[in-house]
């Protein structure tokens, strides 16, 4: 399977070969939204050579309609399945990026779909008109789910499109104020990553926290994660600070929040303090006690840069525990002593190796991070295609199945709002390595 088929914006279709074994396959009946979670089969598929669609002239003398109606299934009603990618229009990377996401998607169509199931790509050039578009160019080929777009700020555009149809739509943005009303959201967002680490590090004993994030909206939405996982599980916030992603304006944000790492702050710094109270201490309520863990969300250099500031204004991090997001699965960060022994939620790598070896069997490279979303939503789409009936095989009752699916990243599964729910693990960063520490749970929880 190492030809790439050719992607366009009007009717380039991907076309199910031979399938060796289904990827995913219920725990028990799948007519049911109440059913176990759907498991992905691990065995590297055996696949029918697939062959590049033609180009120039040559291609011109195709009717677009055989690939959207192909002659093997003249006799079955396919199941015409839209991804929404920016084969063009963005910069090289995220081409490439989108590239290997199609990659994963045919990937996922052998293992999992049957002789029915059509992928039918479509570009959204990387833009909300060119999301639209294509989001009009798949209703109109007859899809009956539509998956992707890419960027927050072309989900909307194709979201608007998939909607005034009734056909959902599974994009891969983490960006809530799109979800809902048949559009979900495939994707890591900041929340569950928050409410994993966090829960982890309660169990581990700790109770009193630090926060320093970046000043943008991801970091609010890390702020108001934490704060609110804090409180339902009677943690302390103790000082959360904000900075600039700049290196030079990390500086004094992380000279500040170092200063509440003290076993016991200094009661100018606590808060509430009031140094008008009788009784000499100065403290209204606020908590005296400096923080056991800080949390960290950041990533790349930037996250390089920020660590080594809270040992170098006197934090010992023997003592205190450092928390991050997903983005710290990076084995560069293992070079930089101020992470060693840090802990970050992100998807379990016995898991995730599965899927990064298919890949590397079927196109010959390591896939990126993003490929593994458009593998199981695509996974997903072909599992819910083989249902009977075409009214229902995507409705909400089956894409919202409470036992989840179990995809390339682990266990997941969507809410009503169509936000996402993940099986994450803890990792922990060590000089040798990423090392786990806490698997990813293999099943939802009873009544979660």
């Amino acid at each position: 399977m190492r030809q790439r088929q050719g992607r366009s914006g009007t009717g380039g279709v991907f076309r199910k070969g031979f399938i060796a074994a289904s990827a995913l396959v219920l725990a028990a009946c799948s007519s049911s939204p109440g059913d176990g979670p759907v498991i992905a089969d691990r065995d590297r598929p055996s696949v029918d050579v697939v062959e590049p669609l033609p180009d120039g002239e040559e291609r011109a003398r195709y009717d677009e309609r055989a690939f959207i109606d192909p002659l093997h299934m003249q006799n079955a009603e396919p199941v015409r399945v839209g991804l929404l990618l920016p084969f063009t229009g963005a910069s090289d990377a995220v081409q490439k990026v989108a590239s290997s996401m199609f990659d994963a998607a045919q990937l996922a169509a052998f293992e999992a779909g049957d002789d029915r199931f059509l992928i039918i790509p479509k570009d959204t050039r990387g833009t909300p008109d060119g999301a639209a578009a294509a989001a009009r160019s798949a209703l109109a080929d007859g899809a009956e789910i539509i998956l992707g777009p890419l960027f927050s700020e072309t989900v909307d555009a194709a979201a608007t499109v998939a909607r005034a149809a009734n056909v959902p739509l599974i994009a891969f943005s983490s960006d809530v104020v799109s979800a809902g009303d048949g559009v979900y959201l495939l994707s890591f967002p900041p929340e569950i990553e928050v409410a994993r680490v966090t829960d982890y590090a309660m169990t581990q004993g700790m109770q009193r926290f630090g926060l320093i994030a970046p000043a943008n909206a991801y970091g609010q939405r890390v702020s108001s994660a934490f704060s609110q996982e804090l409180a339902d599980r009677g943690g302390i916030l103790v000082h959360e600070e904000r900075y600039e992603q700049d290196p030079d304006k990390m500086l004094a944000p992380a000279k500040r929040l170092a200063a509440y790492s003290k076993e016991i702050i200094p009661p100018e710094l606590r808060h509430g303090y009031d140094p008008n109270r009788p009784g000499g201490t100065g403290v209204a309520g606020g908590n005296e006690y400096g923080f056991q863990a800080v949390l960290m969300p950041e990533q790349g250099t930037l996250l390089r840069a920020l660590a080594p500031l809270l040992p170098y204004y006197n934090v010992d991090i023997n003592q205190v525990k450092l928390l991050g997001v997903s983005a710290w699965d990076n084995p560069r960060l293992t070079r930089e002593p101020a992470l060693r022994g840090g802990w970050f939620a992100a998807p379990d790598p016995t898991i995730t190796a599965a899927f990064d070896e298919r890949f590397r069997a079927a196109f010959g490279e390591t896939p990126p991070k993003l490929a593994s979303l458009a593998y199981d939503a695509t996974l997903l789409a072909a599992r819910l295609g083989q249902g009977p009936r075409r009214r229902d095989r995507f409705d909400a009752r089956m894409i919202e199945n409470r036992s989840g699916y179990y995809g390339a990243d682990g266990l997941f599964r969507f809410k009503s709002d169509g936000t996402i729910e993940r099986g994450l693990a803890i990792l922990e960063i060590q000089p040798g390595g990423i090392q786990l520490v806490d698997p990813a749970p293999r099943t939802f929880t009873s009544g979660s």
